[in-house]
């Protein structure tokens, strides 16, 4: 399967860098090293890069509101999200939305991210990586990442049958 040249970089940071203990992880130019030796671009990694520091201040601003108060409302989405988020992508958000594994504010970043790929038209399993990238990067979230992990692991068992 091929994921977009931006998850592939960001699976593989996701990988080898973000599960580590801060203090052990190399540099910024380490990293680029170790990216272009795997033979990802320049631009690949830099458009990568990117996008993640995206994430990391989105998911900073989701995280400051979370502890808000929120009433649900329905997430109605707009036409180029239509266009661009398929039946399966669209009843995903809404799930993890309805679950309680995002907030609004993850929800409206997640969306935001994935659209943010390098694909016309994102897979649910594109947005599965978005989600697990978006509840990784946020301090706190081991609830909502549990929860995320038990819908996954429930999902593979119905699978299988």
């Amino acid at each position: 399967m091929t994921t977009g040249c931006v998850l592939d970089v960001l699976i593989y940071v996701y990988d080898h860098y973000m599960m580590s203990d801060p203090d052990e992880l190399p540099g910024r130019q380490q990293i680029f090293s170790a990216l272009a030796r795997r033979g990802f671009t320049t631009g690949e990694v830099a458009h990568a890069m990117e996008w993640l520091s995206v994430l990391a201040e989105g998911s900073e601003h989701a995280s400051s509101m979370a502890s808000a108060p929120t009433r649900r409302a329905v997430r109605v989405f707009a036409e180029g999200e239509l266009w661009r988020l398929s039946d399966e992508c669209r009843a995903f958000i809404t799930r993890l939305d309805l679950d309680g594994v995002l907030s609004p504010e993850q929800r409206e970043l997640v969306i935001e991210r994935t659209l943010a790929l390098d694909v016309e038209e994102p897979s649910l399993e594109q947005l599965k990586w978005v989600v697990l990238l978006a509840l990784s990067v946020q301090p706190g979230q081991s609830d909502s990442f549990a929860r995320f992990e038990a819908l996954m692991a429930s999902e593979r068992k119905v699978a299988r049958h």
